[in-house]
C-alpha cells in the first residue's frame, strides 16, 4: 500500500487503497471509490481525489478525527457510571414541557426517584403534572442537587444559571439515556453514541461526502456531542429553529413552490415555509396520526392547491399497528375525540404511487422511516431532483445511511447538514 503524506503531491487511482498520513505515526486508509458509505469498512471512501484537500486539514475537525483513536469514549463511558450513581439519588427535572415529560416518564419507568419539576415560567408554579409538582427553581434548594435539565433550545442556558449552585450536579438529556441504556427515538441511545466509533470509516466517509465548510463544522461537532456527550458544542453549531427544512444556502422559492411534507403534524411546517417564501402552488400533506390529521384538515381543506393525506410514506404499500409512543403531542395539547387506547394502523404508500406532479422540496421526518420513504420515492426524485430536507436524528446510522439512499438514485446531488436544537434532535439531511 503506497502513502501520501500531507506534502505529497496526489495521485490517487481509482479502486486502489492508500495510506493517508495524518502524522509521522497515524495513517488512514483510504481508497477512491463510487462504493456506497456502507461498504466503507475496511478504508475511508472518497467518491473523487479532491477530497483528500479536506483529509489534509483533518487537524480542523477534531471529533471526527478522534474517531480513530482507542480512547475516544473513555470520558463517556466513565460519565456513565458517575451519572448512574446520581440518578439512584433522586432527581429534579428542569423542564415542564415534552422534553421533561418524556424524560420523567423514562426516569420513573427505570425506577428512579423523580422529585419535583423546575420550571422558569412562573405560570407553571404550583401546577401539577402527572402527579409531579411543578416549582420555580428560586423557590427550591438545590444545593448538592441531581437537576436533570431537560430542554431541546435552552440547555446551555439552564445549564449556566444553575452552574453557580453550591454542590449542584447537572445532568444533560444525552448523559442521561446513555446512563440508563435508553432507547432514543428508532435506535438505542448507545449506537448513538458508540457507532461512529465502531463504523469510524463509514462517518468519515460520510464527513467527506458533505460540500460545504459549514456542514464540515456541523458534522464535527455533531459528532462531539454523540462521543462526548456534549450540549455546550451546539451553542456555536445550531441554526436559527425557524430555518428548519428550509436553509437558505439549499432551499430557494423556486423549490418550495412545489412542497412534499412526509410527517406534516397539523400543518405547521407548510404555515412556516409560506411565511418565509409565500404560498405554494401545490402542497402534498402526509400524516397517519388522526388526530394531528384532523387538524390539518381544519386548517388547509377549504385550500384546492393542499391536498392531505391520512397515511404514512414507505418502499411499497404497507400497515403498521399505530404506536401511540411516536405521538409528537406528547403534552396532550391537542384535542381530540379519539379514544386514547383505541387500535389503529398506520397506512403506508410509496410516494410514487401518489404524486404525478413535479415536486421541488421534500421534507421527511417520519419516526425512523425516512430510508424506506425515499425508496419510495426514487422515480420521482431521479426524475426531478427536488431538494430534500431528511431529519437525520431517529436512526444512530442516519448520517450516513441516508446519504447512501439519495446518492444511490441521483448521485449528483450536493450533500449538506444542519443542527436546530441543543440536542440530539431536530438535524436535517439537505441534498441539492
Amino acid at each position: 500500500m503506497s502513502t501520501i503524506t500531507q506534502s505529497s503531491a496526489i495521485e490517487l487511482e481509482e479502486g486502489k487503497t492508500i495510506a493517508f498520513a495524518l502524522t509521522a505515526d497515524c495513517s488512514l486508509p483510504v481508497r477512491w471509490s463510487r462504493a456506497t458509505l456502507q461498504e466503507a469498512q475496511e478504508a475511508v471512501l472518497i467518491d473523487r481525489p479532491e477530497r483528500l484537500e479536506v483529509l489534509r486539514r483533518l487537524d480542523d475537525y477534531p471529533y471526527v478525527r478522534r474517531l480513530i483513536h482507542a480512547d475516544c469514549l473513555d470520558y463517556a463511558r466513565q460519565r456513565k457510571l458517575q451519572v448512574r450513581q446520581w440518578l439512584s439519588e433522586g432527581i429534579q427535572v428542569f423542564g415542564a414541557y415534552k422534553v421533561g415529560l418524556k424524560l420523567s416518564r423514562l426516569a420513573r419507568e427505570s425506577g428512579i426517584v423523580v422529585e419535583g419539576f423546575l420550571d422558569n415560567d412562573r405560570a407553571k408554579q404550583g401546577s401539577v403534572i402527572e402527579g409531579i409538582q411543578v416549582a420555580h427553581p428560586s423557590d427550591v434548594p438545590l444545593e448538592n442537587a441531581v437537576v436533570l435539565v431537560a430542554s431541546g433550545r435552552h440547555g446551555n442556558a439552564i445549564h449556566s444559571q444553575l452552574s453557580q449552585v453550591s454542590g449542584i450536579r447537572l445532568v444533560n438529556m444525552s448523559e442521561f439515556l446513555y446512563a440508563l441504556e435508553a432507547r432514543h427515538a428508532a435506535s438505542d441511545f448507545s449506537d448513538f453514541v458508540e457507532a461512529p466509533v465502531r463504523d469510524a470509516f463509514r462517518y468519515i466517509s460520510a464527513f467527506l461526502r458533505l460540500d460545504d465548510e459549514r456542514s464540515r463544522q456541523v458534522f464535527d461537532q455533531l459528532i462531539g456531542m454523540r462521543t462526548q456527550l456534549s450540549i455546550a458544542l451546539a451553542e456555536q453549531t445550531k441554526s436559527p429553529y425557524d430555518e428548519e427544512y428550509f436553509d437558505t444556502q439549499f432551499v430557494q422559492r423556486v423549490h418550495a413552490e412545489r412542497f412534499v411534507d412526509a410527517g406534516a403534524a397539523a400543518g405547521d411546517t407548510l404555515c412556516r415555509l409560506e411565511r418565509r417564501f409565500g404560498t405554494v402552488e401545490q402542497a402534498w400533506l402526509f400524516e397517519p396520526e388522526l388526530p394531528a390529521y384532523y387538524e390539518a384538515l381544519k386548517q388547509f381543506a377549504p385550500r384546492a392547491n393542499v391536498w392531505l393525506f391520512n397515511m404514512g410514506l414507505d418502499a411499497v404499500p404497507s400497515r403498521a399497528t399505530y404506536q401511540p409512543a411516536l405521538s409528537y403531542d406528547i403534552a396532550g395539547e391537542m384535542q381530540s375525540t379519539l379514544p386514547a387506547d383505541v387500535t389503529s394502523y398506520i397506512q403506508g404508500v410509496p410516494l410514487d404511487a401518489v404524486v404525478t406532479g413535479k415536486i421541488g422540496l421534500f421534507k421527511l421526518d417520519i419516526e425512523g422511516m425516512e430510508a424506506s420513504a425515499l425508496r419510495g420515492a426514487c422515480g420521482l426524485i431521479a426524475r426531478d431532483k427536488p431538494v430534500i430536507a431528511v431529519c437525520a436524528y431517529h436512526r444512530a446510522d442516519d448520517f450516513w445511511r441516508l446519504i447512501d439512499e439519495v446518492l444511490s438514485i441521483r448521485p449528483d446531488y450536493r450533500v449538506g447538514i444542519r443542527l436546530y436544537a441543543e440536542i440530539l434532535e431536530d438535524i436535517t439531511l439537505y441534498f441539492y
